[in-house]
């Protein structure tokens, strides 16, 4: 699918407060570790976690919005971390719906496609990829642990940390990968967008209406 040449103008006009907000969150911070740190907490929890009807936008946007799914917060914590200088690329990985039991309408997750493509990003440190997953913002994180929704309906998952760890951050969703599956790796969304062209017709047309559906599910039922 091309970029229409309105979006791609809206794209590039995104880049300066993208490079800006970059800038007030690292400050004058030199060791990619330490502007990892700062990156991985602005988008965990200053981007909050939600169900937007288009998966497919820009980081610029995705800052704009301050709301994302898994991709659009792993593609915008995989930008900052290469314009802060940091090597970053995007896994997706298969994993079963229950990762997204509780935060979709149910009767969207009665139909939700198992398992489907999650996407999460990771960095390069010490001259290794590791996972930093910021999905869950905090203050879902906690509510979901009250409520003991999502991960927290399993004792051994109650206590997986999304603290920032040099080690790398894995993302309560990944438990729910389903094992065997080949991992995929690349720069941006086009797996995604590949999958989602692979689906029938009819799941394409109803996918916005599904996502704004479970959107507001999460926000009016979930977070309250």
């Amino acid at each position: 699918m091309q970029t229409s040449a309105k979006l791609e103008k809206f794209m590039a006009y995104q880049v300066p407060a993208l490079d800006q907000k970059i800038k007030e969150i690292i400050g004058d911070l030199r060791s990619p570790i330490d502007k990892l740190e700062r990156i991985y907490y602005f988008v965990r929890d200053s981007i909050l976690f939600d169900l937007p009807a288009d998966y497919f936008v820009s980081a610029g946007q995705v800052l704009t919005a301050g709301r994302g799914a898994c991709m659009n917060k792993a593609v915008l914590l995989a930008e900052m971390a290469r314009r802060a200088g940091v090597p970053a690329r995007l896994h997706f990985m298969w994993v079963s719906k229950e990762a997204l039991r509780d935060l979709v309408h149910p009767l969207a997750y009665r139909f939700w496609a198992d398992p489907f493509l999650h996407t999460y990003p990771e960095v390069m440190i010490d001259g290794s990829w590791v996972s930093m997953e910021p999905t869950i913002d905090i203050g879902l994180y906690r509510i979901l642990l009250g409520k003991s929704l999502n991960f927290a309906r399993y004792p051994e998952h109650r206590n997986i940390p999304i603290n920032f760890s040099p080690a790398g951050v894995v993302g309560v969703q990944q438990f729910a990968v389903v094992k065997e599956s080949p991992p995929v790796y690349a720069d941006d969304l086009e797996p995604l967008r590949q999958n989602v062209e692979s689906l029938p017709k009819i799941k394409q047309l109803l996918m916005p209406s599904v996502l704004r559906m479970s959107s507001h599910w999460l926000n009016e039922k979930v977070r309250k």
